[in-house]
């Protein structure tokens, strides 16, 4: 079942997050896997205040019906702008899904879910990132109707 997350939720998110961190660390950044860790915990140490108060963001959890087990998380901001057009849109900040769980559709549900929230509220967009080194996210973004729009790109220096 997807729902919406609840503050009791954060710490689940939190090391779910830590735990996917390293899928999407670009190939060419020399990050120590301890650190982006690390870094993804403290990113979210304010996130049971913002799931009880952040209006801007919407994030969904999957539960398990059964034994009422976390599975997944989709976290979305909602004031996002097109740069090119001024238009609305969603942006995916971070979307994981347990290891164990993965290959079972999760990850469909979640998106179904936030794309009808979405759509219900006007926009027309949900748009997110995803690391060229991680074929298998940017495979999977495509069979959920996801469309290359951009690229970013980087110099090192």
């Amino acid at each position: 079942m997807i729902r919406l997350a609840r503050p009791q939720d954060a710490p689940f998110i939190r090391e779910l997050a830590a735990l996917s961190i390293l899928s999407s660390v670009p190939a060419n950044r020399e990050v120590d896997p301890e650190a982006a860790r690390q870094y993804a915990l403290s990113s979210y140490d304010n996130l049971e205040q913002v799931l009880a108060s952040d209006r801007n963001l919407l994030v969904l959890v999957e539960e398990e019906a059964a034994s009422r087990q976390l599975t997944g998380y989709l976290m979305l901001e909602l004031n996002h702008v097109e740069p090119s057009t001024g238009e609305k849109q969603a942006f995916m900040v971070d979307i994981a899904v347990l290891p164990d769980k993965r290959g079972r559709f999760a990850t469909a549900r979640l998106v179904k879910k936030a794309s009808a929230l979405l759509k219900a509220r006007g926009l027309k967009y949900m748009v997110g990132m995803v690391s060229v080194s991680n074929p298998v996210a940017r495979g999977l973004a495509r069979c959920l109707g996801f469309v290359e729009e951009r690229v970013q790109i980087v110099r090192r220096l």
